[in-house]
């Protein structure tokens, strides 16, 4: 019975179901179109194989990743709506889905393949005819030996499906990488013959990629020597495992293991820009490109082998997103960099930065698709070009780099002949030099012996007489260095022969020893030294062991300052003697410890050196050391000291054959170290000279010179010359030019550019006697200059007339205490003129105080009272008062000419306080009265 509602209530209630299904009905229909019927696809006689069923099946994303069949069977998915799968990097696991129809009854099996060889992990599921039960097969990266080959393989499963027959397929994905992949169905004629295009394509690739590796290696191994070229070969090495890598051959080469496989398909996929980086960092290095540049290609590159590395112990999603987003990042930027070595033409770089960036833009545009960043399918088959590119361009360089290579090893065996010629010139050059110094060594004997013996004679009939042991000591200093160039002479001939002899090497040092204190007394070093035994009876060569302790010893002695200390010790072992000298010198430098031993190195700058030497010691000794067979070390640290320490073998003995005979030599150490004392200036009436110079000897005779003209003042170095220079103002310097701490050019640049001092004249000795050397010197204000060995009255002559000169200039200020500064103001003036300039506007800020006084004048000055005494009296002759009054009866006399006053307004306008001594002095420099004048 059909009953008809026509109550209210029930008709409100119709009506609003009306309404829900108008509503509900296109989100059901779209829900159900997407989650149910886009599961099914018929396969049918047009249905052209292969096909992509990638468009056909759903996605399900299994968030927690332990769904299993039964439970993801009930759960909607999600119909897929490209035709190809792109899976993020993530831990999750995705289900794919689909149903098969066979309406064509001739093909009853089939093929599904995945097209990405590097899926971790396929789970393949495919229901009965009945739809009840479910046959599971699982696939891992292939690394079965039936299957590793320098093809890649797609993982493939296998599948019945008869005509008029359904089933429903699972595929479940366990993958942490991020992949682009599409799901194939195939028969097994299409599947053959898709194989077959396969190996052709990838067999082709495949076999120019090991061509080119095989190709690079041996060029690079055999033929081109070119550095670029090399690291160019190691960056097709890893460009070629990485493409191994990303086809699934690198890590089944190595492992049979799948997970351990797909860690090593990694490591060279992801090595794609490591070459390119090391190729850039090189270029850097040689194209001398700022450290910062090479510091973040450097950064990269750490970081790329750290994400390589990491992997290993943490095979995790977001490590190898990192891999990826390393890849992008240093892609760009080394195409960036490769573009600028094209712009710029960098040489090192000319051919390859084009290969580069061919092969720089095939793994970033891999890369930002499988990132998510750009979803165009194009940019595949577009990387892809981009890597055949690469191979092109190689081969189109090839000759170009043949070339290059070739002119570049032209070059080097020009560059290589012409330093065989130069080492073959140098090595003649080197024979000569010695054949000289040997024979102007000979040479120097004759004279030297007509010297030694005549002052030998007065020195016994004049004892007293200070100049002759002068000459002995600087002839026993010459004759030592003579024997020094004799023996490296007979070093370099190789005639230098060892002379054994019965010694005992404790007298023996103990005497040697001894021959120093007195050098230590003299500069106040305590000098101690000791050896292990208290006899040592041997074989040795007593003469070479002489020189060797000598030098060390002189060495320690001339770097050690006043107050320090040297020591030496001796240890006495089986065969062999330990000789340890020590001292609390200057140190040397850390970098010019390697060259200490060189022949004529000296460890400071010529010029100002902190010594005198020629540089030979060290050589000499660590030459005679190697003849001895042993061996020298050395450590220093600057400001602390400098050790040798020198071993020497040596036979020992159980007694001497005859008494050991006390040993008489002469002494030929460096001359006794003297500090000339400061003296007291008598008076300003006569000159003072100050004489600088490092060698005692010298200094003293150049004293003996003008002892009698001058009051002297002497000092040992250019530092201590310009102390002294400045605390008495000299009338004229005598310095060397090459001196301890400060040199004769410097101390004479400080003078002249120090008011105190720029008006002394300056008078340079030194052995420099060229006319560039002697330029150099006038260029920093020599006043004159003087060759050594030097005349003794030509050394005055020129003395007279510097001060002569001096004198000159005195007269003229001292006539012209004002008009100076009114002549001078329209023309260049001379130092002594502004230094009087500025005295002048001092005493016009105080001309009427009769009580300015010299204190205060200095004061104004910037000097001390001496130093103002002394300058004054040297440009002008006067003394600061008679220089102050004189200046002031000049004011006086021209206001007196101008009618600017009465005279007494006037004397006390310019500071005078008493008319009498006004009236007194000012006569007695006019000849009349003021009121004369006027």
């Amino acid at each position: 019975m059909f009953y008809l509602c026509l109550s209210k209530p029930c008709i409100e209630a119709k009506i609003m179901k009306a309404i829900a299904v108008i509503i509900l009905f296109p989100f059901f229909a779209f829900f159900i179109s997407n989650t149910c019927f886009g599961q099914d696809f018929v396969i049918s006689k047009n249905t052209q194989l292969p096909y992509n069923l990638t468009s056909e099946v759903s996605l399900f994303k299994d968030s927690t990743a332990k769904l299993s069949l039964f439970q993801v069977s009930r759960i909607d998915f999600q119909k897929s709506s490209k035709d190809y799968f792109l899976f993020p990097y993530s831990d999750d696991v995705f289900w794919v889905k689909v149903s098969l129809t066979n309406n064509d009854s001739k093909i009853k099996d089939w093929i599904l393949v995945w097209t990405n060889p590097l899926i971790e992990q396929l789970d393949f599921y495919i229901s009965d005819s009945t739809g009840k039960s479910f046959l599971h097969k699982q696939q891992k990266i292939i690394t079965s030996e039936r299957d590793k080959t320098f093809i890649g393989q797609d993982p493939k499963f296998l599948f019945e499906l008869s005509s008029q027959q359904t089933k429903s397929i699972y595929i479940k994905l366990t993958s942490k990488r991020g992949h682009y992949s599409k799901l194939m169905l195939h028969s097994k004629d299409s599947y053959q013959k898709t194989r077959l295009d396969d190996y052709a394509g990838q067999g082709f690739l495949n076999g120019f990629i090991f061509f080119r590796l095989l190709l690079v290696l041996v060029l690079s191994f055999f033929v081109v020597k070119d550095r670029a070229f090399r690291l160019y070969s190691l960056y097709a090495v890893i460009r070629t495992f990485t493409y191994w890598g990303f086809i699934n051959i690198a890590g089944p080469l190595f492992t049979n293991n799948p997970d351990l496989a797909k860690k090593i398909d990694f490591l060279f996929y992801n090595s794609a820009t490591l070459g390119a980086g090391l190729f850039i960092l090189v270029t850097f290095a040689v194209g001398k490109f700022h450290k910062s540049y090479s510091y973040f290609v450097f950064a990269i590159t750490a970081f790329n082998v750290f994400i390589n590395a990491i992997i290993f112990f943490d095979y995790q999603w977001y490590w190898l997103k990192a891999g990826a987003f390393t890849i992008v990042f240093s892609s760009a930027c080394y195409v960036g960099i490769n573009l600028y070595f094209v712009i710029k033409k960098t040489a090192f770089s000319k051919y390859y930065a084009i290969l580069l960036i061919w092969g720089l833009l095939s793994p970033f545009l891999l890369y930002i698709r499988l990132l998510g960043w750009i979803e165009f399918q194009p940019l595949f088959l577009l990387s892809y070009y981009l890597f055949w590119a690469e191979f092109f361009f190689f081969v189109f360089f090839l000759g170009r780099i043949f070339k290059n290579s070739e002119m570049i090893k032209n070059i080097s065996e020009q560059k290589l002949n012409f330093n065989l010629e130069q080492n073959a010139r140098l090595k003649e050059l080197d024979s000569i030099k010695t054949k000289f110094f040997t024979n102007i060594s000979h040479e120097f004997r004759t004279p030297l012996t007509l010297l030694v013996g005549p002052i030998d004679e007065l020195q016994k009939k004049y004892p007293q007489e200070g100049i002759i042991a002068v000459m002995q000591r600087n002839l026993l200093r010459l004759q030592s260095l003579i024997d020094q160039l004799l023996d490296i002479s007979k070093l370099d001939a190789g005639e230098m022969k060892l002379k054994l002899e019965e010694v005992d090497l404790n007298q023996f040092l103990n005497q040697l020893f001894a021959s120093f204190e007195s050098l230590a007394q003299s500069k106040n070093i305590i000098f101690n030294h000791s050896q292990s035994e208290n006899s040592e009876f041997a074989l040795f060569d007593i003469d070479k062991l002489e020189k060797i302790v000598t030098n060390l010893l002189s060495n320690a002695f001339k770097f050690t300052p006043e107050n320090g200390r040297v020591s030496v010790r001796i240890d006495y072992k089986a065969v062999q003697m330990v000789l340890r000298v020590q001292d609390s010198g200057i140190g040397i430098d850390v970098e010019r410890l390697a060259h200490i031993f060189d022949r004529f190195y000296q460890v400071d700058d010529f010029t100002q050196r902190l010594q005198e030497g020629t540089g030979i010691g060290l050589a000499l000794v660590k030459e005679l050391v190697d003849l001895l067979n042993g061996k020298v070390e050395v450590s220093s640290e600057l400001g602390k000291g400098t050790t040798f320490t020198v071993y020497l073998p040596f036979k020992s003995i159980e007694k001497l054959s005859k008494p050991a005979t006390q040993a008489n030599r002469e002494s030929i150490l460096p001359e006794t170290f003297i500090q000339p004392k400061d003296i007291e200036v008598e008076n300003d009436e006569q000159s003072i000279m100050l004489i600088v110079e490092d060698n005692a000897d010298l200094r003293d005779f150049v004293a003996s010179i003008f002892v009698n003209q001058y009051q002297l003042i002497l000092a040992v170095d250019g530092e201590d010359g310009l102390e002294k220079a400045i605390k008495f103002v000299p009338d004229i310097v005598i310095s060397d030019l090459m001196m301890p701490r400060l040199d004769g050019l410097g101390l004479c640049e400080k003078l002249k550019n120090d008011e105190r001092t720029n008006h002394i004249p300056v008078v340079m000795l030194t052995a420099k006697a060229s006319l560039a050397d002697r330029l150099i010197g006038l260029e920093h204000g020599a006043d004159d200059y003087l060759s050594k060995p030097f005349n003794k009255q030509e050394l005055q002559i020129r003395v007279s007339n510097l001060i002569n000169q001096r004198q000159v200039l005195r007269d003229k200020f001292a006539r012209q205490a004002v008009v100076v500064v009114e002549k001078t103001e329209e023309k260049i003036q001379t130092i002594d003129e502004l230094f009087i300039q500025k005295a002048q506007k001092v005493i016009n800020r105080h001309l009427a105080e009769s009580t300015f006084d010299v204190e205060k004048f200095a004061g104004e000055m910037s000097l001390s009272s001496v130093q103002l005494r002394r300058k004054l009296k040297a440009i002008t002759g006067q003394t600061i008062t008679e220089f102050v009054r004189n200046y002031r009866l000049e004011i006086a006399a021209a206001m007196l000419k101008k009618g600017e006053g009465t005279v007494s307004e006037i004397a006390y306008q310019v500071g005078f306080d008493s008319m009498p001594y006004f009236s007194k002095v000012f006569q007695d420099k006019y000849g009349k009265t003021a009121s004369e004048w006027e």
